[in-house]
């Protein structure tokens, strides 16, 4: 447990420091170098209200281009279920986000789908992007795991 708060305390940090100005950027900052000891592992789940998409890919992005402009190890995970949040990830729905979502994969951020999901609303894996995995048996048991991995979730 106190892992999973020293875990939520950095990524609080990282994200307010991502909102700093350009000014903090150039100072020697403590928290970057604690964050160069250690990887940041965020992990994201895609809202069902499609018009907060934008809010994640946004937050996606930032942490990127911040750990890209610190040398920070990161890994990114964004999963995806329910009838709404599966459809970011199914070519049939989401283009609007594809270019980014592409992007995103080449930075090493990496796709999820609710198996339980596309059973459910009986969804085929062609359906999906290429670049998105299946978490087996569901999305709530793999967000769990990955948080006892030291997985941060970042609500969106």
């Amino acid at each position: 447990m106190k892992k999973l708060y020293k875990t939520l305390f950095i990524a609080v940090l990282t994200i307010i420091i991502c909102l700093l100005d350009k000014q903090a950027y150039s100072r020697d900052i403590h928290i970057v170098r604690y964050l160069k000891r250690h990887t940041v592992k965020e992990i994201y789940v895609v809202p069902q209200n499609p018009k907060r998409w934008g809010l994640i890919v946004s937050d996606i992005s930032n942490s990127i281009i911040f750990s890209n402009k610190y040398f920070l190890n990161y890994k990114i995970v964004v999963v995806s279920y329910g009838p709404i949040g599966i459809r970011f990830l199914m070519k049939k729905f989401d283009k609007k986000f594809y270019p980014q979502i592409q992007s995103f994969e080449s930075y090493g951020v990496k796709f999820v789908a609710c198996e339980e999901t596309l059973k459910t609303l009986h969804i085929k894996k062609q359906a999906l992007f290429k670049l998105a995995d299946i978490v087996y048996p569901g999305a709530v048991l793999y967000i769990v795991k990955k948080e006892q991995q030291g997985y941060v979730y970042i609500p969106a």
